[in-house]
């Protein structure tokens, strides 16, 4: 039905349309139309809404009007306190109508924002920019946690603090209401690496291609700036005067043509969000802001796309482990991979990412020959199981002991270099180095007295596979300042070129670490010092009746309920980390030092740097009952929150050390690694921006100079 038919028929009864009407005599006569719709007009300003009540009444009285056109694809309530389930973005209109209501927005909307138009609440495809209006509901449940509409719609209105969104303990998210183009493609990205799962070094380096192709797309146009990829055809446009909207077409048509590379499985999505969201040609290849974007995001993608290439041949990218499987550890303190799947078809992790140090980095210090410093920045050694002038003992963990390297005296007993000894706690602080005992016995202490809270940061935290991984997480905080602080396009290009490019470095310099250290995980560690008896006292495990080197700690989960079984007395051979159960115990790649810390580290530096202050202010509520380890988990809802960007890194890192996935060096030096890597992007990033950076300072400038 058109406006112009509504409003004839709300301001003239006597037309001949109305007599098509046969109102049920036991609810309403035909005489009480006129002023039921009276009332109606007056009590609501909105001429859609005024339309669609008359729409309801029509169909609840079993009346057609016979008229061309109807109402939008609604989901309605009826007069008590309706649960109304919103799964569609077919779904134009939820209207709870009379009582308490209660919308539950499904997971195929998860990628969305709400938005406040005029008096409505509306949810925003991020994909389409499809709207759903929420009329007359009281609550929204998104990601398992229960809202007040009002609420929501003031906080959205506000501004001044961004909501985040939790999916359980998995997954979050800013919501935005007017995001730039970075922020935009950031969001399309993050859902695209949560769906594609590439891991949390490739997802860095996606991040960092795609803002850098964005940044370079805006630089185009702005007097000052430097770009960072290297025009290789000589064919870039130098400056463009522009509107601030055709700026944002150039940025969106580099963010598009990164991604739909990137991902071409996806382009018929990305080709939608181009046309349905932005209103733009995906195939536009002639106007002046296409070619700009286009070629910005073409030049670093070549640069990008050959590298790789050239690291498959690269022998210094191939990695074998030391240890081959958990049960053929030759070398207790190198990494591990960890069985997978079960017998007959069980296999071992491959070590993710061994070539990433080979990779251009955007700011990390250089060599002469152009080449990564990692001296300059590599953290200390992490703890040796072996103490200084015995490196070149052999450990028989099967046979429980030790053939020497030096002679020693252990025990009262002095013993030749050579001679095999069995292992006991007498060679600890001798032969043995009791750092590394230490640190795996405060690791066992950690998982013994896990809080609430920690459980919670574990695994909210955790970012493995069908999230945005932690680089992803950071990026979603570079999302949240952009949009308490009201960033423009010209802000948002150069503090998520900074971001991206810092969790790209961020990988290069942690797996420079991981590979170089090769060090082991702690559930590898733990096990096999209980083997040895180093840790520990004699017992029984109260699970599984063995007897045995028995610790208190994490115990796992329940195979029939999926609870937790908390703490318990069990096998130091049997430990387990606190991470999800369908997973492997730990990532498949060396312990030493943590990527999240790194991450983390870097993001905090980078957005202390942008920002000015350390002042973060962000919050989020994890639902009661979300937890994808434990379905028993929380018994209540938890609030997470993180003052200052500092504080948000210290629970990434510490995360790591609750989930048993990391010792606590490998979280210190990580995050001092991570400042160090973010502070450096940072300043390169503001370099490029204001024009000030050194041509030998441009990735890949040493392809060209040697």
């Amino acid at each position: 039905m058109s406006d112009r038919i509504w409003s004839v028929l709300a301001a003239n009864f006597s037309v001949s349309a109305w007599a098509k009407l046969i109102p049920d005599e036991d609810e309403l006569t035909l005489s009480d139309l006129p002023q039921m719709l009276t009332e109606d007009i007056q009590s609501s300003d909105d001429l859609e809404d005024r339309l669609e009540d008359v729409f309801e009444w029509l169909d609840e009285n079993e009346i057609d009007l016979d008229l061309d056109a109807g109402p939008p694809e609604k989901l309605k309530g009826g007069r008590g306190n309706d649960t109304l389930d919103l799964i569609s973005w077919d779904t134009e209109r939820v209207d709870g109508r009379k009582g308490d209501d209660l919308v539950r927005i499904s997971d195929a909307l998860w990628d969305s924002d709400l938005q406040v138009q005029g008096s409505k609440l509306v949810l925003v495809d991020r994909m389409t920019g499809s709207e759903t209006i929420l009329k007359r509901v009281e609550q929204i449940d998104i990601g398992g946690q229960v809202f007040e509409a009002d609420a929501l719609a003031d906080a959205v209105r506000g501004g001044e603090s961004p909501i985040i969104f939790a999916d359980g303990l998995g997954r979050l998210k800013v919501n935005v209401s007017d995001p730039t183009p970075s922020v935009i493609w950031d969001q399309v990205a993050q859902s695209l690496v949560a769906e594609t799962e590439p891991g949390p070094t490739n997802a860095a380096r996606i991040y960092a291609m795609l803002h850098t192709a964005i940044y370079d797309a805006y630089a185009a146009h702005d007097a000052s700036a430097v770009r960072v990829a290297i025009d290789l055809d000589g064919d870039n446009v130098e400056i463009r005067e522009a509107s601030a909207d055709e700026i944002d077409t150039a940025m969106h048509h580099a963010g598009y043509t990164v991604l739909h590379t990137l991902f071409p499985q996806h382009r018929e999505m990305l080709d939608r969000l181009m046309r349905d969201r932005l209103d733009l040609s995906p195939n536009d290849h002639d106007s002046a802001e296409a070619r700009i974007g286009r070629d910005a995001a073409g030049d670093m993608l070549r640069l990008r796309l050959d590298e790789k290439d050239r690291l498959t041949d690269r022998k210094a990218a191939d990695y074998s482990p030391v240890n081959t499987n958990p049960d053929d550890v030759k070398v207790i303190d190198a990494w591990t991979p960890e069985w997978r799947g079960n017998a007959p078809e069980q296999d071992v992790q491959t070590f993710l990412s061994p070539e990433f140090p080979l990779l251009e980095p955007f700011a990390l210090p250089a060599n002469a020959d152009g080449t990564t410093d990692f001296d300059a920045i590599r953290p200390p050694a992490p703890e040796p199981f072996f103490m200084p002038g015995f490196a070149d003992a052999s450990l028989d963990i099967p046979g429980g002991s030790v053939t020497l390297a030096a002679a020693a005296v252990v025990g009262g007993v002095t013993y030749a270099a050579g001679d095999t000894v069995p292992v006991t706690r007498d060679l600890i602080g001798e032969v043995i180095n009791p750092a590394f005992i230490a640190q795996s016995e405060r690791l066992i202490e950690a998982s013994a007295n896990l809080t609430t809270q920690d459980r919670a940061v574990a695994e909210f935290w955790e970012d493995g596979p069908g999230t945005s991984y932690p680089p992803g997480t950071m990026m979603t905080l570079a999302q949240f300042v952009s949009e308490r602080d009201g960033h423009d396009a010209a802000t948002d290009a150069h503090l998520f070129l900074a971001m991206g490019n810092a969790m790209f470095d961020a990988a290069v310099a942690a797996w420079d670490s991981k590979v170089v250290y090769d060090y082991a995980r702690p559930v590898q560690v733990i096990r096999d010092l209980g083997q040895l008896g180093l840790i520990g006292e004699p017992g029984v495990d109260e699970l599984t009746g063995q007897e045995g080197n028995v610790i208190r700690a994490f115990a796992g989960y329940d195979p029939d309920t999926g609870a937790s079984l908390g703490t318990r007395t069990i096998l130091a051979e049997n430990f387990v980390t606190y991470q999800n159960p369908e997973g492997d115990f730990s990532p498949p790649f060396a312990e030493y030092v943590s990527g999240h810390s790194t991450f983390s580290g870097a993001a905090a530096a980078v957005l202390e740097s942008f920002t000015g202050d350390n002042d973060l202010g962000a919050s989020t509520i994890l639902p009661a009952g979300g937890s994808e380890f434990d379905p028993t988990f929380p018994d209540t809802p938890l609030v997470m929150s993180w003052p200052d960007f500092d504080s948000a890194a210290q629970d990434a890192g510490v995360s790591r050390i609750y989930g048993g996935i990391h010792f606590d060096d490998g979280n210190i030096a990580g995050l001092a690694l991570g400042e160090e890597v973010g502070t450096l992007a940072a300043e390169r990033a503001a370099d490029f921006a204001a024009g000030t950076v050194d041509e030998q300072d441009v990735p890949f400038a040493d392809w060209f100079i040697f």
